[in-house]
């Protein structure tokens, strides 16, 4: 399982939820954007650096976050399509908050 995230401080504190629950880990920030299939862990990378990679299961956190920095929508859109793309079999999306990216899913 991946977990995707468009900030790496979305992907930091769901690692710290997770670690704290004795869930083996696997940050890619810390392995020079890589991921390691040495062990099982969740996979957590940002958006960006999961391009051309697939995992079996995908959650993707912290979409209401994306595009509050004036990015045009359709960014946030081809992000999120490059993103869910890297499932092979499901797909799990997060939002905390309201964003034009989330009112276009949502409806």
């Amino acid at each position: 399982m991946a977990c995707l995230y468009p900030e790496h401080w979305i992907g930091e504190r769901v690692a710290q939820v997770l670690a704290k629950h004795e869930v083996p880990i696997d940050l890619a920030k810390n392995n020079r954007n890589r991921v390691s299939t040495k062990r099982a862990a969740v996979r957590f990378l940002s958006m960006h650096t999961a391009k051309g990679l697939e995992f079996p299961c995908v959650a993707i956190a912290g979409l209401g976050l994306l595009g509050r920095h004036g990015e045009p929508v359709e960014e946030s859109v081809r992000l999120t399509y490059v993103g869910v793309t890297r499932a092979t079999h499901e797909a799990l999306l997060t939002y905390s908050s309201d964003s034009a990216l989330v009112q276009r899913l949502i409806v």
